[in-house]
């Protein structure tokens, strides 16, 4: 019994103590599951004017930025300023200023930028952001040097002299003599200093670190051969002068007579060869991938510290040329940089635009030329064939009035026979009647002239004639088309009248096509006037200037008109309103004068009869 009472007793006991030692490591293992605050403070050693403090930070931001859209990070900022503020008294400033200014704001992170800031953390934390982890970028020799807290990690980032002496090594394979600019090494550089013993003595070093400015232009502008300057930075020179370490550089980089490497990206393309060089841009994102990692739960002891990727070799093409150092010394993964490209590797897209543009312009003008071509053909077969139905329509109208013409010219062909029957008589007489025989030869003289006349005419409108226009008296043309036409209008007993203006009425037409839009419009009206008795038939020509710009000429007859529905299709080809008609007469019309400039028209009129308009420009010379 007392066996299983002293068993009972131990159990009990033992439930005691599990639930006191959850009780008590409680609030420890709710502190560790709960997640940091989302704020990040970067602790810089430099001055914030710095532009490679500018670049890694802005690549900071931005990367932070990206990957927190969802839970987004507040990222505060602070700069030691230590290359032109520094001192015994200096970190405790520091230390009492970021006290009162971060009182109240929670730190889920600190990243520190430099060994200064580095160093400043380690010391300041425990009173400033007790147990805030913290993610940093330093030199590799110091951080070799300490034993990091588990809540510590970050990225070494050494920056050797060893690498610059080797650099220039490859850019100069005879070399004898390292210049080195900066500020003192003891300030500015402690590692490089440390490196000096180890050069050998294959290298000479020529310490230009912490000279004025004048001075050390004109030390570098007489550098011997074989040598290859150093530059790290110049806050402040020996004078005393304030300057941005990039500044600095321009300053005496244009008066060097040596090529230049440096270590630091942020001087690449201010006149610096190059060399294996940090990259605040990469720095940037590194870092924040690393704050991130920690933000997001991972714990810290499982980010060991590790040799940054943020440095490699970049080179200045420029300065290349300029110093005559071939590309094939460079280290195999080197980035080179300010390339003049050629035409075509900077713009080959547009020249290919510009290219494929003109393929296509040409080929477009190609096909333009060729359908100008095939279309000019066509004109020309289609004048062609325009020329022969004109030619065609005024044999065929000359063909309505052949009987008149014909008539025409019995006229004078008999009072020639009369005549010189009359003369054969008068010559038999004794003595004959010499004056009256004169009398008789000037008749016959005269007679033929007119049969000549309508002959040449009648021949001119049947021959096909496609000249060019030319400068032509309306009034004139109008006269000889109804000298044609007096002998037809006669036969069917129309009044034919022509009221011309008594000025010349010059125009730029082809005469013979002229006078068959004359003869087509005033047959046409002859035509109309068909169905009215002999004394009701009437054509009549009127010619006039308009606003001294235009002539306008109307063919007008007292027919019965033209049906209203066919007012509108009665320029088309083949339509007519005559049984025997062709269609053709009134759309040659049309043809010819719309070619000339002119445009033609038609109406009723209100006491019966239709009325031909059509106008020409007027032409500001006069017919010869």
């Amino acid at each position: 019994m007392f066996g299983i009472y002293c068993m009972a007793q131990l159990r009990a006991m033992r439930r005691l103590l599990i639930v006191a030692m959850t009780a008590a490591l409680a609030p420890a293992i709710c502190a560790a599951a709960e997640p940091p605050p989302r704020s990040v403070l970067i602790l810089d050693h430099e001055d914030p004017g710095r532009y490679f403090y500018g670049a890694y930070s802005a690549a900071f931001r931005t990367t932070v930025r990206t990957g927190s859209a969802e839970a987004p990070i507040t990222v505060y900022a602070e700069n030691m300023d230590r290359g032109r503020f520094d001192g015994p008294s200096y970190p405790e400033l520091l230390h009492t200023y970021f006290k009162e200014k971060y009182r109240g704001k929670d730190i889920g992170i600190i990243v520190t930028v430099g060994v200064p800031a580095l160093d400043f953390i380690l010391n300041a934390r425990a009173n400033l952001w007790s147990g805030v982890p913290v993610v940093f970028v330093a030199a590799e020799g110091f951080v070799s040097q300490l034993k990091l807290p588990p809540d510590v990690t970050g990225r070494t980032a050494q920056l050797s002299l060893r690498d610059m002496v080797d650099t220039a090594r490859g850019l100069e394979p005879r070399l004898a003599q390292i210049a080195l600019v900066g500020d003192p090494l003891e300030r500015a550089r402690p590692s490089f200093q440390r490196e000096l013993p180890t050069l050998g003595p294959q290298v000479k070093l020529i310490d230009l670190t912490g000279l004025p400015m004048a001075e050390l232009r004109k030390r570098v502008a007489v550098l011997p051969e074989r040598t290859v300057i150093a530059y790290t930075d110049i806050y402040v020179d020996g004078a005393g002068v304030n300057y941005d370490p990039r500044d600095a550089m321009v300053a005496f980089a244009e008066a060097a007579n040596r090529p230049i490497v440096v270590d630091a990206e942020s001087y690449i393309g201010l006149g610096g060869v190059g060399g294996r060089v940090i990259s605040p841009g990469l720095l940037g994102d590194e870092l924040a991938r690393l704050a991130l990692r920690i933000l997001n739960g991972e714990g810290v002891a499982n980010i060991p510290v590790a040799k940054s990727e943020s440095v490699k070799p970049i080179f200045d093409e420029r300065q290349l040329k300029r110093w005559k150092i071939s590309e094939a010394s460079l280290p195999e993964d080197s980035e080179v940089r300010f390339r003049e490209l050629t035409a075509w590797a900077q713009y080959h897209t547009q020249i290919l635009i510009a290219f494929a543009a003109v393929l296509l312009q040409s080929a477009i003008i190609f096909g333009l030329l060729l359908e100008r071509r095939r279309r000019h053909a066509a004109e020309l077969e289609s004048r062609g064939r325009l020329a022969q139905v004109m030619h065609m329509n005024r044999g065929a109208g000359l063909s309505a009035i052949s009987s008149s013409i014909a008539h025409e010219l019995n006229q004078p062909l008999g009072a020639i026979l009369s005549n010189a029957q009359a003369a054969e008589i008068l010559l038999r007489q004794n003595p004959p009647d010499l004056e009256l025989i004169g009398t008789i030869l000037a008749d016959i003289c005269k007679s033929d002239q007119r049969a000549g006349e309508v002959i040449t005419h009648l021949r001119d409108l049947l021959r096909k004639n496609d000249r060019d226009p030319e400068v032509v008296n309306l009034n004139d043309v109008i006269m000889l088309a109804v000298e044609i036409l007096v002998p037809e209008a006669n036969t069917r007993g129309v009044k034919l009248t022509a009221n011309l203006d008594p000025n010349p009425l010059p125009v730029r037409i082809n005469p013979i096509h002229l006078q068959q839009v004359i003869l087509n419009l005033a047959l046409n009206g002859m035509d109309a006037t068909a169905s009215h008795s002999p004394g009701d038939r009437q054509v009549a020509i009127r010619a006039a200037v308009i606003n001294n710009v235009t002539i306008k000429v109307s063919v007008a007859d007292s027919g019965s008109g033209i049906p209203a529905d066919k007012l509108p299709r009665i320029f088309e080809p083949f339509f007519t309103t005559k049984e025997k008609g062709t269609g053709l007469g009134l759309a040659i019309a049309r043809t010819i004068i719309e070619r000339s400039g002119g445009q033609i028209s038609v109406e009723n009129r209100p006491n019966g009869g239709a009325v031909f308009r059509f106008s020409l420009p007027l032409v500001k010379e006069l017919v010869a």
